[in-house]
């Protein structure tokens, strides 16, 4: 195996640690205490949790300089408000501060108008250079999105804020990256990065090959063939695709700068939280989303390794693990890397998720008022498949069925079928519910074709590699904290009942805030009231105790 190669910045951080051998208590609140913060990707779900989380428990911070922006006729001010007024992430600042909460907003919170895809996001350093740390939330988090898009979002985005961030007095970058750059590996996966070196142990020259793909995609025309030359790329390299490409490349680059000192946050799948801003919170589309809509249909195949790992983390506890590493980082004794993930401390199985998941299923079908295929359908448990078999009730046995079905009622002819008698009588509403099924069918065969392009994406997660992620860094900042704060900003991983939370917070959280939109339904935008959260608290409450038949021991 080559030697990994080493960069000034191996040399300024090992220097460091060796200064802040045996570290002293970490104390969040003073660590905060007249810091000027810049906040990017404050619209995103996690951005959302974190400023709201830094706002109501370190109030002692100065100042919160969100870039944030613009919209086709909103300006980035006018985005932001509309984001306090209507976001129910800000309820517990709500409650907090009841008649005072804007006027908090305003004397904490300063709005600056920025694009991440703009070298310094847009910004003028005059308006950044008493910054303290610079907090990157932003990126692109879809598996496969126009790779011109991801580049300037996840890769491009991440150099311009370590740019912003040169401007400002601290020169401190916390990024938000992902787990799974780590790629096609199976097995532990440390709290490391060896610059230059991609999952598959190849050498290769981050800024070589950044412009390489910038000049690949200027010749490219097309979306696919953009996607096709990038995965090229991106397999070669050992990562999966273009989203994790991306943000591993972004984190080569970032290690490689010596004027700014940048630590890495990685979390594993990002979902509903725990308990704060209160408990089953989601926002769009997450990745275990689709999988539980996907159980709730007539889909009972699951492509996936019962025995590998589904590292998934609710976003609050995401949240107060990147809040004590930006502590350590605003103190000067913060390492590289540090892996917000459940998989070494609290392991969550597949098999246990498919099991969770169809007793939560069951649930959604429980009304009595529901017809004779939901019922059915309670009643039908998904069930782990390896990726190459094809069950009767797989996705392809189904989509082949249903265009046979189309095909058949396409063909038919009611008026040559049925005695002229009944036709009379019965044939115009005969006609009009045979068009009604041919419909239903393609709009299932759309749907499967949607199906497999998931699984497609997300098979390289869910089947072909089991991930455990090291996360003995941030566990260690925990033990740094004195008890009190450990309750309030602790990283709670380890303490997370999969059967509870699964169960009664996050697929009901999903059935409210997610699972609408898979439907093409609507979520409304007014922010949760006091009302609304004990609503929800009681509908959280009367599922908390599974039917006797659903309990599991």
């Amino acid at each position: 195996m080559a030697e990994a190669v080493r960069t000034p910045r191996d040399d300024q951080k090992a220097s460091l640690r060796k200064a802040t051998w045996g570290r002293p208590e970490l104390d969040p609140i003073r660590s905060f205490e007249g810091k000027h913060i810049v906040l990017t990707g404050v619209t995103g779900f996690l951005g959302k949790v974190w400023l709201t989380m830094l706002l109501d428990f370190l109030p002692s911070v100065q100042r919160v300089s969100v870039v944030c922006r613009k919209k086709t006729g909103s300006s980035a001010s006018e985005r932001f408000a509309e984001l306090v007024d209507t976001s129910p992430a800000l309820t517990p600042l709500r409650r907090r501060h009841g008649a005072r909460f804007r006027d908090f907003i305003d004397d904490k919170v300063r709005v600056i108008e920025g694009d991440g895809t703009k070298p310094l996001f847009g910004v003028s350093p005059s308006l950044v250079e008493s910054a303290d740390l610079v907090a990157n939330f932003a990126g692109l988090t879809d598996f496969e999105p126009d790779p011109a898009i991801a580049l300037t979002t996840n890769t491009l985005g991440a150099l311009h804020a370590a740019e912003l961030c040169a401007q400002t007095s601290g020169k401190r970058l916390m990024h938000v990256s992902t787990c799974y750059v780590a790629g096609r590996v199976s097995g532990e996966v440390a709290e490391h990065l060896d610059y230059g070196r991609s999952p598959l142990e190849r050498d290769f020259d981050p800024q070589s090959e950044l412009d390489a793909v910038r000049d690949t995609l200027d010749r490219c025309r097309t979306k696919r063939e953009r996607i096709a030359q990038l995965m090229v790329r991106a397999e070669r390299l050992g990562w999966p695709n273009v989203y994790t490409y991306t943000k591993g490349l972004a984190e080569h680059l970032l290690h490689s700068r010596v004027d700014i000192c940048t630590t890495t946050i990685r979390p594993s799948i990002v979902e509903s939280a725990r308990t704060y801003p209160f408990a089953g919170w989601n926002e769009g589309i997450n990745t275990s989303g689709p999988l539980v809509w996907l159980f709730s249909t007539s889909f009972r195949h699951f492509p996936s390794r019962p025995r590998h790992h589904f590292d998934v983390v609710p976003v609050d506890s995401v949240a107060r693990g990147a809040l004590l590493i930006a502590a350590e980082m605003l103190e000067n004794r913060a390492e590289d890397v540090y892996q917000l993930a459940s998989s070494d401390i609290n392991p969550f199985t597949f098999r246990r998720a498919i099991e969770l998941t169809n007793l939560g299923v069951r649930r959604m079908h429980a009304n009595p008022e529901q017809g004779f295929g939901q019922k059915v359908l309670r009643h039908l448990d998904v069930m782990p498949v390896s990726a190459k078999a094809t069950p009767l009730l797989g996705v392809q046995r189904m989509q082949q069925a249903a265009r046979q079905g189309v095909h058949w009622l396409r063909q038919l002819n009611l008026r040559e079928e049925l005695p002229t008698s009944v036709w009379n009588r019965f044939g115009e509403r005969a006609e009009k519910h045979r068009k009604k099924q041919a419909q239903r069918l393609r709009n299932f065969d759309r749907t499967m074709n949607r199906v497999q392009e998931m699984l497609r994406l997300y098979r390289p997660f869910i089947h072909d590699h089991d991930y455990v992620f090291s996360t003995a860094r941030i566990h260690g900042l925990n033990k740094r904290l004195s008890h009190e704060q450990q309750k309030r900003l602790g990283y709670d991983v380890g303490t997370i009942d999969w059967h509870d939370y699964w169960l009664n917070i996050h697929v009901p959280g999903l059935e409210r805030w997610c699972l609408p939109l898979l439907r093409g339904e609507k979520i409304p935008a007014e922010p949760i009231d006091l009302d609304d959260e004990e609503r929800i608290h009681q509908i959280v409450s009367e599922n908390s105790v599974a039917p006797a038949e659903d309990r599991v021991r």
